[in-house]
């Protein structure tokens, strides 16, 4: 708040002698009567001047109307005829047009960027929802009952009942869960597709006529672009909103422990943006001023404001094909247990690089036809290299896809091709 200074104003001090010793009124008082001796002043003939005063001006308003009524009227017409109008009425414009006579004069004015926004909101937000985990609890009245609690968030992609959400919302696997529509309903959830790779879960509710949000494309995503948040924060504030740009794509996003059963996980491609998201926001979708779907907010940073992480959209796409065409989502497989080398463990040793370490080939797997062995390590799936996400950089193809993989042992490098099976 800012500070006003102030000034004290001292008043000169009265002299010590006797006869110039007068009572100190407080300094209400003091007020008061300088007011009464102003007052004072008004005697004799003061009384007399000011009614008369008042019966002089009183007839010259009194003439000043009555004029006024006739002369007004002539003197705005002769300005009608030259177009000039001094004061618009509510059904007046100065251009010559017409307002609405109707229209309240507080009526709440937006700029085009905010009707934006709230035009996203009006027509998508019916389609966002909330989750919730059924747990059994304990009441003194009717003993043990269902309690529903709010955990997460969640958006529907299509009319018959499916609700996209983060894996990390449903992953206990022995729990009931509820989703809870923007009308209050609740509708018990009868399957659970769920991919902890990326962090997706499908969920299926019987339901019909649910209105689905529009999935766009997040990589036509850029960095700056308004986006509109959609939520449930905290478990308890259903439907909220909240705006932000786009701050950074491509990031590489390192959860902490506790999401994912106690183990790290990380993310990459995930889209970082300033719009706050909060726990319980996790499932809730990410929404362009076209009102389209491009990501799932998912995690956000506890070390510092304004920085939160979606997941692309173009993830949840590949996986609804998958589910509408084969009833599940289809994983790709190789059939390797491996072990990452960073450049940094590299840098210790001269024969070897970084890669995927190969440990142990499952027998009879897509790996071990290829002819990958213990001890391979790979370093390039098709032309990108090999880091820290190397099960990501199989995702990106599909079952029966043939990929080429550039292969590192004993100091040579060779080129494998491997067809990719379905993980079980």
């Amino acid at each position: 708040m800012d500070q006003i200074d102030s000034k004290e104003t001292k008043m000169p001090s009265s002299s010590s002698s006797a006869e110039n010793k007068q009572p100190q009124p407080d300094s209400s008082s003091k007020i008061t009567l300088l007011k009464e001796g102003r007052m004072k002043k008004r005697k004799g003939y003061a009384g007399l001047g000011c009614a008369m005063g008042s019966i002089f001006t009183l007839i010259l308003l009194t003439v000043g109307v009555i004029g006024g009524m006739y002369v007004y009227p002539s003197f705005n017409n002769w300005l009608d005829d030259r177009g000039v109008v001094l004061f618009p009425s509510q059904s007046q414009t100065l251009d010559g047009g017409s307002t609405d006579t109707n229209k309240s004069s507080s009526s709440t004015v937006v700029s085009s960027d905010e009707e934006s926004i709230i035009n996203v909101v009006k027509e998508n937000s019916e389609s966002v929802v909330s989750v919730a985990i059924t747990q059994l609890e304990f009441s003194p009245d009717s003993g043990v009952i269902n309690q529903n609690s709010n955990i997460g968030s969640g958006f529907i992609v299509d009319g018959n009942g499916l609700i996209i959400t983060n894996q990390h919302v449903v992953s206990d696997t022995a729990s009931n869960y509820v989703v809870i529509t923007s009308d209050s309903k609740e509708y018990k959830v009868k399957e659970i597709l769920r991919d902890d790779l990326n962090d997706i879960a499908l969920l299926k509710i019987d339901a019909e006529g649910l209105k689905p949000l529009t999935l766009g494309d997040s990589s036509a995503i850029l960095v700056g672009q308004r986006v509109v948040a959609f939520g449930t924060p905290l478990g308890e504030f259903a439907g909220s909103v909240t705006t932000g740009i786009v701050s950074g794509l491509n990031r590489s996003v390192t959860t902490g422990t506790g999401s994912f059963f106690g183990v790290s996980k990380t993310f990459e491609d995930v889209i970082q943006t300033d719009a706050a998201i909060n726990p319980g926001n996790s499932g809730g979708p990410l929404l362009n001023l076209s009102g389209e779907v491009i990501g799932i907010n998912f995690a956000t940073s506890s070390g510092a404001d304004n920085i939160s992480f979606a997941l692309p959209i173009n993830r949840v796409k590949s996986r609804l094909d998958e589910y509408r065409k084969f009833g599940k989502f289809v994983k790709p497989y190789i059939g390797i247990e491996y072990q990452i080398i960073t450049e940094a463990n590299a840098a210790s040793f001269s024969d070897i690089v970084p890669g995927a370490f190969i440990r142990n080939v499952v027998p009879g797997s897509p790996a071990e036809k290829a002819g990958l062995k213990n001890g391979d390590i790979i370093t390039k799936v098709g032309d990108e290299q090999v880091d820290t996400l190397f099960a990501f950089l199989l995702q990106q193809y599909k079952v029966g896809d043939k990929v080429d993989m550039t292969v590192w042992n004993n100091n040579k490098a060779r080129t494998v091709t491997v067809t990719l099976g379905e993980a079980e």
